[in-house]
């Protein structure tokens, strides 16, 4: 009996420690937002996603250099699964968030990117053999209305009122990208380090964001950094959006769905709106309300809900 216990425990842990990295990953990615909004007006799009992208890459370097030599025979081996994960997951995400981000309202961009999980349990559904059960799908249905709570501000009405543009068809596009690359991180290399895993990808994406990244410089006559002097503040917020999102942020995502699947690990993304706001309470100075209450208390039951093993 008690080695059994032991056993269990042993089996539980690292379900416990891919959770706990997935809250982390969706804290990073909600504070990611809450730092683009104090460069979006500076720094161009082309500059932020391709700085973000070398600082990350340059932090990853010396740390994967012990698997690389291993590991790169075997992302070798699986050359189309690992380009289908580097342009989906750095290249494509990064270039059709900004531009949901520079093109629509928050509302839009929240709500739309809220679909995620909805679309990694689709593509679940009908392209792999992990079927989402019905505790799953209620679940990601309650943590959705939590969102929504958040977003419109207890206020639904404010749905009705929305004006689509181009920034919310690539807000939409962004989901579904990010439900397909969390699908295709099923398709990486067994065996293969998530510290390798990450930084390919990271080489893969730059590979693309770069000619864009010197188009933006030498033809569209924009800055290298930022339209801000001294243009240290937004380099420093590009260094955080780099280390931390980018770097650890990708890190623990791709661990968490290695360990729990994408279908349980997507309902966490609607955790970022949640950090989102309490960051924004704190470093913007905006005021509790209510219906953050709510929502929070909507999103961690469908999480618990969507997560939870039967007996």
């Amino acid at each position: 009996m008690s080695n059994a216990t032991t056993m269990s425990k042993g089996g539980n842990a690292p379900m416990m420690a891919a959770y706990l990295m997935l809250v982390a990953c969706a804290m990073m990615w909600g504070s990611n937002h809450v730092v683009a909004r104090g460069v979006n007006a500076t720094v161009p799009l082309e500059a932020l996603a391709f700085w973000r992208w070398v600082v990350a890459a340059v932090l990853l370097f010396p740390v994967c250099i012990p698997h690389l030599k291993r590991d790169l025979r075997l992302m070798a081996d699986h050359k189309m699964s690992m380009f289908l994960i580097g342009t989906t997951g750095v290249f494509m995400f990064s270039i059709v968030i900004y531009l949901a981000a520079y093109n629509t309202t928050a509302v839009n961009t929240g709500l739309l990117n809220a679909t995620t999980p909805v679309w990694v349990l689709l593509f679940a559904a009908f392209l792999t053999a992990d079927k989402p059960k019905l505790g799953q799908w209620v679940g990601v249905l309650i943590a959705g209305v939590g969102t929504a709570v958040i977003i419109a501000k207890g206020d639904f009405s404010v749905f009705a009122e929305m004006n689509f543009v181009s920034g919310d068809l690539f807000a939409m596009i962004s989901a579904m990208v990010w439900a397909a690359y969390s699908m295709l991180l099923k398709r990486a290399p067994k065996g293969v380090h998530p510290l390798s895993l990450v930084f390919v990808s990271a080489l893969i994406g730059l590979v693309f964001l770069t000619p864009l990244y010197i188009w933006s410089v030498t033809v569209g006559n924009e800055p290298f950094f930022t339209h801000l002097d001294p243009a240290w503040p937004d380099m420093l917020k590009i260094f955080y959006i780099g280390a931390g999102p980018a770097f650890l942020g990708y890190l623990f995502w791709n661990k968490g769905v290695a360990v729990v699947g994408p279908a349980n690990a997507g309902v966490f993304l609607y955790l970022m709106p949640v950090f989102a706001s309490v960051l924004a309470i704190i470093f913007l100075g905006e005021e509790l309300h209510l219906y953050h209450l709510g929502g929070i208390a909507l999103i961690a039951f469908g999480i618990w809900q969507a997560t939870r093993r039967k007996a």
